[in-house]
């Protein structure tokens, strides 16, 4: 296609009519339009245009310079734009589409809502959310951009000569230094610490503050905002519970409607313990509008006997956005697994710093989580599924003109036997891959290889997997590698960490058995290779592994064969005098003192950069175990059960004037460098605590 003419533009506009000036819909869409062939003198004389529609063009960017002051809807789907800024020049722009620009990401919807302020619809939907989030972002950026430059440069000012030059050395180092929010935004977030950097430099010359947003508050009038778009949460303040379930609409909460299901044979999926009946709620809470509560006693945890320094936790979210039907009574769906996102340094490779967002799943969604604001970023979500497990990994994806780039991606899986392949900073499932005919529980990447996948399967079956690279139409090949019989339903995986190579550990309804995982091994259906033995008690049949994880290259915790501990075992030390035998006896370094109940599938997991253990229970607490001085330890003589560092207790919630009673924790992890805990439960509940 040529440069546009005036006959063109006319046969496309409506209403139909003889002057560019009356036109006020144009669809110039499918007509392999590549930017110079934009005619900017012609269009600028479209001063009534309200509607544009560029799809399905060969677009590089919307140029500068375009003069359509009326210009409310702009659709440039399905072209090869990298850049969003120039839809600043629409100050009048309500609702814009860009999908299907393979260089656009989540990131550039933050940007659209940063510049435009009457912006409301992005690729078809609502922003109330999306600008709310935008505004949180800029306020706390704004006042870390000021702290910073107060710490750092406001001295040198008065000391300094050449002041441009410092403006300029501050802004870049804002750029680098500055930090906020989920590692899936740090492009918008680096980009609106440039501007903020940049306002306020012009603000020291010109002597005008910086314009702080502020959070847009909810019209208690509207109808409430889902947890698709929005989490349940309130601000909280240390030691003082806050609500769940509160939106900007009070509702009843039915906590009658408790439904606690069966446990199902151990070739079913775990569809939960039974109790004997529903927590009933409680007459004495508090009774202040929209579900207030009283301080808890004991909220902060308990301290164990090992001596350690006090650690404090400070609550600050309860979220309840995998609900059913978006329902806020649903307080029955069951909340299986969590992981933090990676975060990794892109000059070497390697996994560096903390990571704030977290992925969670339960039911039919899986959400994706700022610990720090609490609000949902993303929510997937299949009808009739019901998500068990999740597993990130970091993919190089390559462009269209050959142009790599590491992105984060998130398998999820569960009851349908089908592991979903999210692109997180693209905001969609990019696929689908039938994994297993019965309905997997678990599922990791190897920390060796990005591209493989293993799956467990309720049939008995783990599958390593090579999901291979979406090309930049995001199609893939996956391969099937690998398949590892067992004799049970696999619960927990692990590759091994000193050999993820080599051998992969399952914790199995009937035990602990490894695999050797070797694929230059000729053979591609293996049975295990070895059994772990564990110390039993005298009579006791128990030899379910439901809880498993490494706490350093060598060291393994491990939760189930013996009632009301966790056990810490050397996996070298074990192998030691193994010779060619199956099984092989468990070199136990300690023994933790745990819960005594008899329920099962309360997953343990491990921090190995602070050599900590997590386990939650069935009274809604998280246990905690600071274990490095078993760490380098050989095999001794047992001795008593060693005391939790600390026992983080379920918070005293109320919403509604009815008290959310204690619950089963399935699940509780942190993030590598142990700043935030999250713990799932058993009744749609998140809770996010922020180590102080």
């Amino acid at each position: 296609m040529g440069r546009l003419k005036t006959p063109l533009l006319l046969q496309r506009g409506h209403p139909k009519c003889d002057r560019l000036g009356r036109i006020k819909k144009l669809d110039l869409s499918n007509l392999q339009l590549r930017t110079k062939d934009l005619d900017l003198k012609l269009l600028n004389r479209m001063k009534q245009l309200k509607e544009l529609d560029l799809s399905d063009n060969l677009l590089e960017r919307v140029p500068e310079g375009l003069d359509l002051p009326c210009l409310q809807v702009l659709k440039c789907s399905n072209n090869q734009l990298e850049d969003v800024t120039p839809l600043q020049q629409f100050s009048a722009l309500e609702e814009v589409d860009f999908e299907d620009n393979l260089y656009l990401t989540v990131n550039d919807n933050y940007k659209i809502s940063s510049l435009l302020p009457n912006i409301r619809k992005i690729n078809g939907k609502e922003t109330a959310s999306l600008m709310n989030h935008v505004k949180i972002l800029n306020r706390e950026l704004t006042s870390r951009v000021t702290a910073y430059w107060e710490k750092n440069y406001q001295v040198q000012v008065e000391s300094r000569a050449q002041t441009q030059e410092l403006h300029k050395e501050f802004v870049k180092s804002a750029v680098r230094e500055v930090r906020y929010g989920p590692e899936s935004l740090s492009d918008f977030t680096q980009w609106k610490v440039k501007m903020i950097a940049q306002q306020l430099v012009a603000s020291k010359t010109t002597g005008k503050q910086i314009p702080v947003e502020e959070v847009v508050e909810k019209d208690t009038n509207s109808s409430p905002e889902t947890p698709e778009t929005t989490p349940v949460e309130t601000p909280r303040t240390p030691r003082t519970p806050a609500p769940v379930g509160a939106s900007s609409q009070e509702y009843v909460l039915k906590l009658s409607a408790f439904k606690w299901k069966k446990r199902l044979p151990s070739d079913s999926p775990p569809c939960k313990r039974a109790r004997s009946s529903p927590p009933p709620p409680d007459s004495q809470a508090s009774s202040l509008g929209g579900g207030q509560s009283a301080p808890a006693e004991g909220t902060q945890g308990q301290m164990g006997s090992e001596g350690q320094e006090p650690m404090e936790l400070q609550p600050m979210h309860f979220l309840q956005c995998h609900s059913k039907g978006n329902s806020p009574d649903d307080f029955s769906t069951q909340l299986w697994a969590c992981a933090f996102e990676p975060t990794w340094n892109e000059g070497t490779g390697l996994p560096r710093g903390a990571s704030q967002t977290v992925a969670t799943c339960g039911g039919e969604a899986v959400c994706v989580i700022d610990c720090q604001t609490g609000l949902v970023l993303h929510r997937y979500k299949v009808p009739g599924e019901e998500f068990f497990t999740v597993a990130w990994t970091f993919l190089t994806l390559v462009t269209q003109d050959g142009r790599k780039k590491r992105s984060s991606v998130l398998a999820a899986a569960g009851r349908r036997g089908i592991v979903s392949l999210i692109h997180v900073r693209a905001g969609f499932c990019y696929g689908d891959i039938r994994a297993h005919r019965k309905p997997i529980a678990m599922a990791c990447f190897s920390p060796s290889q990005e591209t493989h996948l293993f799956t467990a399967s309720y049939n008995k079956r783990i599958i390593l997997w090579d999901i291979g690279l979406p090309d930049y139409n995001y199609h893939f090949t996956p391969r099937q590698l690998l398949v590892l019989d067992a004799s049970a339903t696999p619960l927990r995986l692990c590759p091994v960490a000193s050999c993820p190579d080599h051998y992969l550990l399952a914790g199995c309804e009937d035990g602990c058995f490894a695999w050797d995982i070797r694929l230059n091994e000729s053979q591609k259906k293996r049975e295990c290779e070895m059994e772990f033995l564990f110390p039993q008690s005298p009579g006791q049949a128990l030899k379910r592994v439901d809880g498993l994880g490494f706490v350093s290259e060598d060291v393994v915790a491990s939760k189930g064969c013996t009632p009301g501990s966790i056990c810490l075992w050397s996996w070298s030390q074990s192998l030691a005098g193994r010779g060619d035998k199956r099984q092989v006896t468990a070199i136990i370094l300690a023994e933790l003192q745990w819960s005594s109940t008899e329920l099962s599938y309360l997953t343990l997991s491990t921090c190995p950069e602070k050599a900590f253990v997590f386990c939650g229970d069935e009274e809604g607490s998280v246990w905690m175990y600071n274990v490095r001085r078993y760490l380098q330890q050989q095999q001794q003589p047992l001795q008593a059960k060693v005391a939790p560092t600390k026992i983080l207790s379920w918070p005293d919630l109320s919403a509604r004037g009815k008290k959310m009673n204690k619950t089963l924790i399935n699940t509780a992890a942190v993030d590598p460098t142990f700043t935030y805990l999250v713990a799932l439960t058993d009744t749609n509940i998140i809770t996010i605590w922020k180590k102080l």
